[in-house]
């Protein structure tokens, strides 16, 4: 199904629910039932699965997206070693659990201290001290920019849990490198609502 052909059936869709629950300017999300469990029934019944906002239900019910980004810097033209480490991190707030779907990365310059870089990542809960991989990942096998790494399994990362990344190198003898040794991962996934989310909002709402 082409574009014109998408854009097609969207507005059949869209002339139907309007004309099953009279939706317009002086109706608003009442014709759609009033109530959040019926608005989110109703939109599932005539939108496309990938239209259908996660935002909309109860308090325990939704979801929507969100990125965290960290930023590793070696500087300009950086020697790499099995000295070389850096350790950046990230805290997912109280407000929502984090679940993790994928992952991709950025290097300000293709070159050896780039892109072509002997660098791994490492990914660890720094609670429970769990690792999320048996052994660094080279930083070659994640995704770049518009087509990241979709891990097989969400990852859940539950309140307030910090998350520590170790950007490290594996080159056994120092390596003399030229460009810019600064790069970028960002995790995407979704903010989801824990069982217990009125003890949560009463911390930070009062």
């Amino acid at each position: 199904m082409d574009w014109k052909e998408q854009r097609k059936e969207i507005r059949r869709l869209e002339k139907k629910m309007r004309k099953e629950h009279k939706m317009d300017s002086r109706y608003g999300v009442g014709a759609l039932g009033g109530d959040p469990a019926k608005l989110k029934k109703n939109l599932k019944d005539y939108l496309p699965s990938h239209m259908v906002p996660g935002n909309v239900g109860g308090l325990n019910k939704v979801a929507w997206p969100f990125w965290f980004q960290i930023n590793f810097d070696f500087g300009n033209n950086p020697t790499y070693d099995l000295a070389t480490r850096q350790v950046q991190s990230f805290q997912v707030t109280q407000e929502a659990a984090f679940l993790l779907m994928s992952i991709t990365r950025k290097s300000y310059a293709y070159s050896t201290a780039g892109e072509l870089a002997p660098l791994q990542l490492e990914i660890r809960d720094r609670q429970s001290t769990r690792q999320f991989n048996d052994k660094p990942v080279p930083m070659q096998m994640i995704g770049i920019k518009s087509r990241p790494t979709v891990l097989p399994t969400p990852m859940l990362m539950m309140p307030n849990a910090f998350i520590d990344l170790t950007l490290s190198s594996w080159s056994p003898t120092p390596q003399v490198t030229a460009g810019s040794g600064k790069f970028q991962f960002s995790f995407f996934g979704f903010r989801v609502r824990v069982e217990d989310a009125d003890k949560v909002l009463s911390t930070i709402f009062g």
